[in-house]
């Protein structure tokens, strides 16, 4: 009898220990209307003068060049060759599979064997 009594008291106290609030409903997102911008499209009328001017600076004038100094011709470039890019393209590809034999068979060695 004892232990109803004790089982029932506990019960109740158990509930009485619960103060927690109980949770209240979240509220629904809703999302904000829109805002529209209209333009007329076109730029203001110096813009170009505004943003995109070279800035002004507080250099000192430099120096002319002087005719004594000879400069010496410079050699055109020569055109690039796509024989050049093959033959690299194909080292690549030979070393990246030099590469992954070399890994595969380490990996064979010391895990697998």
């Amino acid at each position: 009898m004892d232990d109803k009594a004790n089982g029932a008291v506990q019960a109740a106290d158990e509930e009485e220990l619960t103060t927690t609030a109980p949770n209240p409903r979240p509220e629904v997102w809703k999302m904000p209307d829109p805002v529209f911008r209209k333009t007329s499209g076109r730029l203001p009328k110096n813009f170009e003068r505004e943003y995109f001017a070279e800035p002004v600076t507080q250099e000192s004038p430099k120096p002319a060049p002087s005719s004594t100094v000879d400069a010496a011709p410079q050699p055109e470039p020569l055109p690039k060759s796509p024989t050049l890019k093959i033959i690299l393209v194909v080292l690549g590809l030979l070393a990246m599979i030099a590469f992954i034999a070399v890994f595969l068979s380490v990996v064979y060695f010391m895990f697998l064997r």
